[in-house]
Protein backbone atom coordinates (compact mmCIF):
# COMPACT_ATOMS: atom_id res chain seq x y z
CA UNK A 1 0.00 0.00 0.00
CA UNK A 2 1.66 3.57 -0.82
CA UNK A 3 -0.63 5.65 0.78
CA UNK A 4 1.41 8.78 -0.67
CA UNK A 5 -0.96 7.98 -4.17
CA UNK A 6 -4.27 7.43 -2.99
CA UNK A 7 -5.79 10.69 -4.73
CA UNK A 8 -3.92 10.71 -7.88
CA UNK A 9 -7.48 10.75 -9.71
CA UNK A 10 -9.29 13.37 -7.91
CA UNK A 11 -8.52 16.84 -6.08
CA UNK A 12 -8.44 16.52 -2.69
CA UNK A 13 -10.73 17.89 -0.40
CA UNK A 14 -9.83 21.13 2.10
CA UNK A 15 -10.98 20.37 5.35
CA UNK A 16 -11.16 24.24 6.04
CA UNK A 17 -13.39 24.64 3.34
CA UNK A 18 -16.49 24.55 5.36
CA UNK A 19 -14.59 27.17 8.54
CA UNK A 20 -14.12 30.01 5.69
CA UNK A 21 -17.38 29.14 3.93
CA UNK A 22 -18.83 29.70 7.16
CA UNK A 23 -17.00 32.55 7.80
CA UNK A 24 -17.83 34.67 4.92
CA UNK A 25 -21.27 34.80 6.64
CA UNK A 26 -19.85 36.52 9.24
CA UNK A 27 -17.13 38.84 8.60
CA UNK A 28 -16.49 41.55 5.43
CA UNK A 29 -13.03 39.78 4.51
CA UNK A 30 -11.62 36.51 5.18
CA UNK A 31 -7.90 35.79 4.21
CA UNK A 32 -6.46 32.48 3.58
CA UNK A 33 -2.63 32.48 4.07
CA UNK A 34 -0.04 30.09 3.09
CA UNK A 35 2.58 28.97 1.09
CA UNK A 36 3.04 28.86 -3.00
CA UNK A 37 2.04 25.97 -3.91
CA UNK A 38 -0.18 24.65 -1.24
CA UNK A 39 -3.52 24.94 -2.88
CA UNK A 40 -4.84 28.42 -1.73
CA UNK A 41 -6.07 29.61 -4.98
CA UNK A 42 -7.93 26.20 -5.85
CA UNK A 43 -9.43 26.60 -2.94
CA UNK A 44 -10.20 30.20 -3.17
CA UNK A 45 -11.59 29.51 -6.98
CA UNK A 46 -13.71 26.84 -5.64
CA UNK A 47 -15.19 28.46 -3.16
CA UNK A 48 -15.63 32.15 -4.84
CA UNK A 49 -17.68 30.20 -7.30
CA UNK A 50 -20.14 28.95 -4.83
CA UNK A 51 -20.80 31.99 -3.27
CA UNK A 52 -21.16 33.99 -6.51
CA UNK A 53 -17.89 35.95 -6.29
CA UNK A 54 -15.84 37.36 -9.12
CA UNK A 55 -12.55 36.68 -9.10
CA UNK A 56 -9.13 38.42 -9.94
CA UNK A 57 -5.11 37.39 -9.06
CA UNK A 58 -2.49 39.65 -8.99
CA UNK A 59 -0.77 36.90 -10.30
CA UNK A 60 -1.77 38.03 -13.59
CA UNK A 61 0.23 41.52 -14.89
CA UNK A 62 -2.68 43.04 -16.87
CA UNK A 63 -4.72 43.36 -13.24
CA UNK A 64 -1.71 43.83 -11.46
CA UNK A 65 -0.71 47.19 -13.76
CA UNK A 66 -4.49 48.38 -13.32
CA UNK A 67 -4.48 47.48 -9.41
CA UNK A 68 -0.98 48.72 -8.75
CA UNK A 69 -1.46 52.27 -10.55
CA UNK A 70 -4.36 53.33 -8.70
CA UNK A 71 -5.74 50.97 -6.09
CA UNK A 72 -8.20 52.67 -4.55
CA UNK A 73 -10.33 53.30 -7.83
CA UNK A 74 -9.78 49.65 -8.70
CA UNK A 75 -11.42 48.39 -5.85
CA UNK A 76 -13.93 50.87 -6.06
CA UNK A 77 -14.77 49.34 -9.37
CA UNK A 78 -14.47 46.24 -8.59
CA UNK A 79 -16.17 45.86 -5.13
CA UNK A 80 -19.74 47.85 -6.14
CA UNK A 81 -22.49 45.39 -6.05
CA UNK A 82 -19.76 42.77 -5.85
CA UNK A 83 -18.06 40.22 -3.60
CA UNK A 84 -14.71 39.63 -4.57
CA UNK A 85 -11.96 37.44 -4.58
CA UNK A 86 -8.35 38.34 -4.50
CA UNK A 87 -5.17 36.19 -5.47
CA UNK A 88 -2.39 37.07 -4.04
CA UNK A 89 -2.62 39.97 -2.21
CA UNK A 90 0.55 40.66 -1.10
CA UNK A 91 2.07 41.71 -4.23
CA UNK A 92 0.27 45.28 -4.22
CA UNK A 93 0.46 46.03 -0.10
CA UNK A 94 -1.23 49.43 -1.08
CA UNK A 95 -4.33 47.67 -1.71
CA UNK A 96 -4.97 47.03 2.30
CA UNK A 97 -6.19 50.72 2.81
CA UNK A 98 -7.95 50.55 -0.79
CA UNK A 99 -9.76 47.03 0.80
CA UNK A 100 -10.56 49.20 4.69
CA UNK A 101 -12.60 51.99 3.06
CA UNK A 102 -14.47 49.89 0.97
CA UNK A 103 -15.84 47.39 3.67
CA UNK A 104 -16.20 50.62 5.85
CA UNK A 105 -18.34 52.42 3.32
CA UNK A 106 -20.15 49.24 2.19
CA UNK A 107 -20.39 47.16 5.06
CA UNK A 108 -21.28 43.98 3.52
CA UNK A 109 -20.53 40.60 4.96
CA UNK A 110 -18.48 38.92 2.25
CA UNK A 111 -17.24 41.69 0.27
CA UNK A 112 -13.82 39.85 0.18
CA UNK A 113 -12.01 36.49 -0.15
CA UNK A 114 -8.08 37.45 0.13
CA UNK A 115 -5.39 34.87 -0.83
CA UNK A 116 -1.66 35.80 0.23
CA UNK A 117 1.64 33.55 0.01
CA UNK A 118 3.08 35.59 3.22
CA UNK A 119 1.61 36.57 6.60
CA UNK A 120 0.45 39.81 5.66
CA UNK A 121 0.74 40.61 9.83
CA UNK A 122 4.80 40.35 9.01
CA UNK A 123 4.70 42.44 5.84
CA UNK A 124 6.61 45.88 6.44
CA UNK A 125 4.98 46.81 3.62
CA UNK A 126 1.26 46.69 4.74
CA UNK A 127 0.83 49.29 7.72
CA UNK A 128 -2.80 49.42 7.45
CA UNK A 129 -4.49 47.21 10.14
CA UNK A 130 -7.89 45.37 8.87
CA UNK A 131 -8.81 44.17 13.20
CA UNK A 132 -12.94 44.24 13.32
CA UNK A 133 -12.73 43.34 9.80
CA UNK A 134 -11.14 40.42 8.90
CA UNK A 135 -10.58 36.91 10.42
CA UNK A 136 -7.81 34.81 8.58
CA UNK A 137 -6.78 31.25 8.20
CA UNK A 138 -3.57 29.44 6.91
CA UNK A 139 -3.74 26.87 4.34
CA UNK A 140 -0.87 24.81 4.69
CA UNK A 141 0.40 21.89 2.19
CA UNK A 142 -1.65 19.05 2.33
CA UNK A 143 -2.21 16.49 5.43
CA UNK A 144 -1.91 12.92 5.39
CA UNK A 145 -5.64 13.12 6.66
CA UNK A 146 -6.70 15.10 3.59
CA UNK A 147 -4.67 12.95 1.04
CA UNK A 148 -6.15 9.85 2.59
CA UNK A 149 -9.25 10.79 3.10
CA UNK A 150 -9.79 10.37 6.84
CA UNK A 151 -12.66 11.60 8.62
CA UNK A 152 -11.02 12.40 12.32
CA UNK A 153 -9.25 15.61 13.29
CA UNK A 154 -6.02 14.17 15.12
CA UNK A 155 -6.36 17.82 17.58
CA UNK A 156 -9.87 17.14 18.72
CA UNK A 157 -9.03 13.51 18.84
CA UNK A 158 -6.28 13.31 21.60
CA UNK A 159 -8.54 15.68 23.76
CA UNK A 160 -11.70 13.77 23.83
CA UNK A 161 -12.21 10.83 26.10
CA UNK A 162 -11.56 8.29 23.69
CA UNK A 163 -7.97 9.48 22.53
CA UNK A 164 -6.48 6.03 22.67
CA UNK A 165 -9.43 4.75 20.57
CA UNK A 166 -7.87 5.11 16.50
CA UNK A 167 -9.14 2.47 14.06
CA UNK A 168 -5.56 1.36 12.58
CA UNK A 169 -5.19 0.40 9.32
CA UNK A 170 -2.73 -2.65 9.33
CA UNK A 171 -1.87 -2.14 5.98
CA UNK A 172 0.56 1.08 6.74
CA UNK A 173 3.81 0.08 6.59
CA UNK A 174 7.30 1.94 7.97
CA UNK A 175 8.14 2.64 4.51
CA UNK A 176 4.87 4.35 4.16
CA UNK A 177 5.76 6.07 7.19
CA UNK A 178 8.87 7.17 5.91
CA UNK A 179 7.21 7.96 2.30
CA UNK A 180 4.88 10.62 3.99
CA UNK A 181 7.78 12.33 6.04
CA UNK A 182 10.16 12.38 3.10
CA UNK A 183 7.27 13.40 0.48
CA UNK A 184 6.13 16.06 2.57
CA UNK A 185 2.64 17.52 1.47
CA UNK A 186 2.61 19.62 -1.80
CA UNK A 187 -0.08 19.07 -3.88
CA UNK A 188 1.97 19.33 -7.07
CA UNK A 189 4.72 16.71 -5.40
CA UNK A 190 3.43 14.01 -3.58
CA UNK A 191 2.98 12.54 -6.86
CA UNK A 192 6.02 12.84 -8.54
CA UNK A 193 9.40 10.51 -9.34
CA UNK A 194 12.43 11.27 -7.22
CA UNK A 195 14.04 12.85 -10.21
CA UNK A 196 10.58 15.64 -10.91
CA UNK A 197 10.65 16.20 -7.21
CA UNK A 198 14.19 17.35 -7.10
CA UNK A 199 13.72 19.68 -10.20
CA UNK A 200 10.76 21.34 -8.60
CA UNK A 201 11.75 21.82 -5.19
CA UNK A 202 14.89 23.46 -6.74
CA UNK A 203 12.81 25.38 -8.68
CA UNK A 204 10.66 26.33 -5.66
CA UNK A 205 12.95 27.05 -3.29
CA UNK A 206 14.95 29.59 -5.92
CA UNK A 207 11.21 31.61 -6.75
CA UNK A 208 10.27 31.83 -3.37
CA UNK A 209 13.76 33.71 -2.34
CA UNK A 210 14.09 35.81 -5.77
CA UNK A 211 10.15 36.74 -6.40
CA UNK A 212 8.68 36.54 -2.47
CA UNK A 213 10.77 38.02 -0.40
CA UNK A 214 10.54 41.48 -2.57
CA UNK A 215 6.42 41.50 -1.51
CA UNK A 216 7.88 41.85 2.66
CA UNK A 217 10.97 43.40 2.76
CA UNK A 218 13.38 46.09 0.46
CA UNK A 219 16.53 43.30 0.24
CA UNK A 220 19.80 43.91 -1.56
CA UNK A 221 21.07 40.53 -3.57
CA UNK A 222 23.57 39.67 -1.03
CA UNK A 223 20.25 38.88 1.19
CA UNK A 224 19.05 36.91 -1.05
CA UNK A 225 22.62 34.94 -0.93
CA UNK A 226 22.84 34.67 2.64
CA UNK A 227 19.03 33.37 3.11
CA UNK A 228 19.92 30.51 0.42
CA UNK A 229 23.14 29.42 3.02
CA UNK A 230 20.22 30.26 5.61
CA UNK A 231 17.64 28.22 4.59
CA UNK A 232 19.96 25.08 4.28
CA UNK A 233 21.65 25.75 7.57
CA UNK A 234 18.15 25.65 9.11
CA UNK A 235 17.36 22.51 7.58
CA UNK A 236 20.57 21.00 9.25
CA UNK A 237 18.91 22.49 12.95
CA UNK A 238 15.59 20.89 12.00
CA UNK A 239 13.62 19.93 15.10
CA UNK A 240 16.40 21.47 17.51
CA UNK A 241 16.74 24.68 19.43
CA UNK A 242 17.72 27.78 17.35
CA UNK A 243 21.19 28.68 18.05
CA UNK A 244 21.45 32.20 16.57
CA UNK A 245 25.20 32.56 17.26
CA UNK A 246 26.03 29.47 15.52
CA UNK A 247 24.46 30.04 12.54
CA UNK A 248 25.59 33.92 11.98
CA UNK A 249 29.09 32.47 12.30
CA UNK A 250 28.46 29.22 9.81
CA UNK A 251 26.87 32.14 7.34
CA UNK A 252 29.27 34.97 8.03
CA UNK A 253 26.50 37.24 9.18
CA UNK A 254 25.94 38.86 12.42
CA UNK A 255 23.22 37.78 15.11
CA UNK A 256 20.40 40.37 14.47
CA UNK A 257 20.61 39.91 10.90
CA UNK A 258 20.06 36.30 11.34
CA UNK A 259 17.12 36.80 13.77
CA UNK A 260 15.55 38.94 10.82
CA UNK A 261 16.03 36.41 8.11
CA UNK A 262 14.39 33.80 10.33
CA UNK A 263 11.57 35.94 10.66
CA UNK A 264 11.28 36.23 6.67
CA UNK A 265 11.34 32.58 6.70
CA UNK A 266 8.67 32.29 9.29
CA UNK A 267 6.32 34.85 7.44
CA UNK A 268 6.67 32.85 4.32
CA UNK A 269 5.67 30.17 5.55
CA UNK A 270 9.16 28.07 5.02
CA UNK A 271 9.78 27.51 9.32
CA UNK A 272 7.90 27.57 12.20
CA UNK A 273 10.12 28.67 15.34
CA UNK A 274 7.77 26.57 18.24
CA UNK A 275 8.41 28.37 21.95
CA UNK A 276 9.26 26.72 24.55
CA UNK A 277 6.76 25.95 27.74
CA UNK A 278 6.49 26.89 31.00
CA UNK A 279 3.98 26.38 33.97
CA UNK A 280 4.45 30.42 34.45
CA UNK A 281 3.90 31.86 30.88
CA UNK A 282 5.81 34.85 31.70
CA UNK A 283 8.79 32.41 31.58
CA UNK A 284 7.92 31.39 27.64
CA UNK A 285 9.69 34.28 26.17
CA UNK A 286 12.90 33.97 27.58
CA UNK A 287 13.57 30.25 26.53
CA UNK A 288 14.67 29.16 23.26
CA UNK A 289 12.03 27.97 20.30
CA UNK A 290 12.73 24.87 18.25
CA UNK A 291 12.67 25.32 14.43
CA UNK A 292 10.23 23.18 11.99
CA UNK A 293 9.78 22.62 8.56
CA UNK A 294 6.36 23.53 7.58
CA UNK A 295 6.60 21.03 5.25
CA UNK A 296 9.12 18.15 5.31
CA UNK A 297 9.70 17.47 1.82
CA UNK A 298 11.23 20.60 1.48
CA UNK A 299 13.49 19.76 4.47
CA UNK A 300 14.30 16.70 3.02
CA UNK A 301 15.31 18.03 -0.58
CA UNK A 302 17.64 20.35 1.64
CA UNK A 303 19.59 17.88 3.59
CA UNK A 304 19.53 15.28 -0.04
CA UNK A 305 17.72 12.21 1.72
CA UNK A 306 15.69 9.95 0.19
CA UNK A 307 13.22 7.12 1.21
CA UNK A 308 15.54 3.75 0.29
CA UNK A 309 18.69 5.84 2.40
CA UNK A 310 16.26 5.89 5.21
CA UNK A 311 14.85 2.49 5.14
CA UNK A 312 18.46 1.13 5.32
CA UNK A 313 19.00 3.62 8.11
CA UNK A 314 21.81 5.78 6.51
CA UNK A 315 19.65 9.19 7.45
CA UNK A 316 20.80 10.87 10.07
CA UNK A 317 18.10 13.17 10.04
CA UNK A 318 15.53 10.96 10.11
CA UNK A 319 14.10 11.33 13.78
CA UNK A 320 14.15 14.59 13.65
CA UNK A 321 12.74 15.16 10.35
CA UNK A 322 9.66 12.52 12.04
CA UNK A 323 9.44 14.77 14.59
CA UNK A 324 8.93 18.02 12.40
CA UNK A 325 6.66 15.72 9.94
CA UNK A 326 4.66 15.26 13.34
CA UNK A 327 4.82 18.81 14.08
CA UNK A 328 3.53 19.83 10.09
CA UNK A 329 0.33 17.23 10.73
CA UNK A 330 -0.32 19.25 14.16
CA UNK A 331 -0.71 22.40 12.58
CA UNK A 332 -2.82 21.16 9.55
CA UNK A 333 -5.26 19.83 12.05
CA UNK A 334 -4.91 22.26 14.77
CA UNK A 335 -6.41 25.11 11.40
CA UNK A 336 -10.08 23.47 11.40
CA UNK A 337 -9.69 21.59 14.86
CA UNK A 338 -13.00 22.33 17.22
CA UNK A 339 -10.47 22.52 19.92
CA UNK A 340 -8.29 26.05 20.06
CA UNK A 341 -4.83 25.13 21.27
CA UNK A 342 -1.33 26.53 21.46
CA UNK A 343 1.66 24.49 20.36
CA UNK A 344 5.18 24.47 22.51
CA UNK A 345 8.60 22.18 23.36
CA UNK A 346 9.35 21.59 27.16
CA UNK A 347 12.29 21.54 28.83
CA UNK A 348 13.37 21.35 32.05
CA UNK A 349 16.73 22.76 33.39
CA UNK A 350 18.05 19.20 33.72
CA UNK A 351 17.48 18.69 29.51
CA UNK A 352 14.67 16.45 29.89
CA UNK A 353 12.32 17.22 26.98
CA UNK A 354 8.78 16.88 25.50
CA UNK A 355 8.75 17.22 21.74
CA UNK A 356 5.20 18.81 22.12
CA UNK A 357 2.79 20.29 24.51
CA UNK A 358 -0.02 20.95 23.05
CA UNK A 359 -2.56 23.08 25.44
CA UNK A 360 -6.09 24.14 24.92
CA UNK A 361 -8.09 27.64 26.10
CA UNK A 362 -9.12 25.87 28.88
CA UNK A 363 -5.51 24.35 30.16
CA UNK A 364 -5.70 20.98 29.27
CA UNK A 365 -2.65 19.99 28.02
CA UNK A 366 -1.49 16.56 25.64
CA UNK A 367 2.13 15.91 25.64
CA UNK A 368 3.44 14.29 22.82
CA UNK A 369 6.86 12.53 22.95
CA UNK A 370 8.01 11.43 19.25
CA UNK A 371 10.15 7.80 18.40
CA UNK A 372 10.48 7.12 15.11
CA UNK A 373 11.36 3.33 15.95
CA UNK A 374 9.13 0.37 16.75
CA UNK A 375 10.88 -0.06 20.45
CA UNK A 376 9.93 1.47 23.30
CA UNK A 377 12.52 1.85 25.99
CA UNK A 378 11.44 3.46 30.14
CA UNK A 379 13.94 6.03 29.05
CA UNK A 380 12.18 7.55 26.43
CA UNK A 381 8.89 8.41 28.90
CA UNK A 382 12.03 10.53 31.25
CA UNK A 383 10.42 14.21 29.68
CA UNK A 384 6.99 13.33 30.22
CA UNK A 385 7.63 12.28 33.68
CA UNK A 386 9.24 15.45 34.40
CA UNK A 387 6.33 17.67 32.90
CA UNK A 388 4.01 15.35 34.32
CA UNK A 389 4.92 16.36 37.73
CA UNK A 390 4.98 20.10 37.49
CA UNK A 391 1.39 19.23 35.78
CA UNK A 392 -0.62 20.04 39.43
CA UNK A 393 -4.53 20.97 38.76
CA UNK A 394 -4.45 20.49 34.94
CA UNK A 395 -6.22 17.90 33.12
CA UNK A 396 -2.79 16.09 31.57
CA UNK A 397 -2.13 13.52 29.11
CA UNK A 398 1.17 11.75 28.41
CA UNK A 399 1.67 9.81 24.79
CA UNK A 400 4.52 8.65 23.06
CA UNK A 401 3.84 8.26 19.14
CA UNK A 402 5.98 5.67 17.90
CA UNK A 403 6.80 3.62 14.76
CA UNK A 404 4.92 0.65 16.08
CA UNK A 405 1.71 -1.17 15.05
CA UNK A 406 0.00 -1.22 18.91
CA UNK A 407 -2.12 1.68 21.71
CA UNK A 408 -0.87 0.42 25.07
CA UNK A 409 -0.73 2.27 28.03
CA UNK A 410 2.58 2.58 30.14
CA UNK A 411 2.92 3.18 33.90
CA UNK A 412 5.72 4.83 35.43
CA UNK A 413 6.05 6.17 39.30
CA UNK A 414 1.98 5.94 39.22
CA UNK A 415 2.32 8.53 35.83
CA UNK A 416 0.04 6.55 33.42
CA UNK A 417 1.10 7.05 30.25
CA UNK A 418 0.12 5.50 26.60
CA UNK A 419 2.11 4.80 23.68
CA UNK A 420 0.34 5.58 19.98
CA UNK A 421 1.64 4.51 16.50
CA UNK A 422 2.65 7.62 14.28
CA UNK A 423 0.39 5.91 12.16
CA UNK A 424 -2.76 8.03 13.35
CA UNK A 425 -1.08 10.89 11.43
CA UNK A 426 -1.71 8.99 7.71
Amino acid sequence: MNISFLKRDKMVHRKIESTIIQMLNSFRIVAINGPRQSGKTTLQKKIAKSKDMKYYTFDQSKTFNIASQNPEDFITYISKDENIAIDEVQMIPEIVPAIKMSVDEENRKGMFLLTGSSDMFKNSKIKESLAGRMVSFNLFPLSYAEINNRDYNVIDKLFSDDFNKFDLDENISREDLISAVINGGYPEVYELGVKEKKAWFDFYIKARITKDIASLENVHLDTIKHLDKLLKAMACQISSLVNYSNIAKNIEINDKTVAKYIQILEALYIIKLTPAYSNNRLKRVAKKPKVHFIDTGLASYLLNVDIKGSMLGSNEYLGNLVESFVYSELIKHQSYANTDIEIFHYRDLTNKEVDFVLESSSGEIVALEIKSGSNVKKEHFNGLVSLAKTMKNKNFKGILLYGGDDILPYTIEDFKFWIIPLKILI
